[in-house]
């Protein structure tokens, strides 16, 4: 085989193919934040963070003993996430919002590293009542947690779990709690501690981020 010169590289049918980006620029893009969301409480802690390289690192769990998963977006997927974060209008919204504090009480901060925008950070606490433009960032940061779908040594909920009264599952810090009733509206749960006496109001949407494991299920 005869080896082309180097000018020749990326000359392929008589068109010109741009060269790679130099190695520098795609590790840059790896360790690049373009945002990270870092949650926790005594109870446990969550952190999703998106790469200029279109990487998705999921980390959750007992602080310290997180379980971590990734997920890889296309360029479009990327490009999209990108635009929906940059229509979203923060200029007015408090970096800092005031709610309930205490160890128990989930806390929040959202780091945003956007192109052409200062980097903003925005702390809040679970029960906050946040800004809408802050609340529609927070569901794309979700909808992108959400592509995560295999954890290392992760325990999870059975696939299509929906939960029942008498129900056992137990939470990421290993606590177990039985499912007492749904709320009101339908949207929540009442659960109980089976080795404690709390008592924890959960919405179902969020019992996969809380809860990693059916213990047992009361026969019918």
């Amino acid at each position: 085989m005869i080896a082309l010169p180097a000018a020749w590289a990326f000359m392929v049918l008589g068109g010109v193919v741009p060269p790679p980006a130099p190695p520098r620029a795609r590790a840059a893009d790896r360790s690049t934040e373009i945002f990270r969301l870092d949650c926790g409480s005594t109870l446990g802690h969550r952190e999703v963070t998106l790469f200029k390289n279109g990487t998705v690192r999921l980390r959750e769990g007992e602080r310290g003993k997180e379980r971590m998963g990734l997920a890889e977006l296309g360029p479009d997927e990327v490009a999209g996430a990108l635009r929906r974060l940059a229509e979203e209008d923060l200029s007015q919204v408090e970096e800092r919002a005031r709610g309930p504090e205490g160890d128990w009480v989930e806390g929040c901060a959202l780091s945003l590293a956007l192109p052409d925008k200062p980097p903003r950070t925005f702390r809040y606490g679970r029960y906050d009542a946040l800004a809408l433009p802050l609340s529609r960032v927070l569901r794309v940061v979700d909808d992108l947690a959400a592509k995560v779908v295999v954890m290392e040594g992760a325990e999870h909920l059975p696939e299509g779990y929906e939960p029942h009264p008498g129900d056992v599952l137990k939470r990421v810090d290993g606590q177990l709690f039985e499912v007492f009733e749904f709320t009101v509206d339908h949207k929540g749960l009442e659960m109980r501690g089976v080795n404690q006496p709390l008592v924890l109001y959960v919405l179902i949407e969020q019992l996969r981020q809380e809860f990693v494991a059916l213990v047992s299920r009361r026969r019918p």
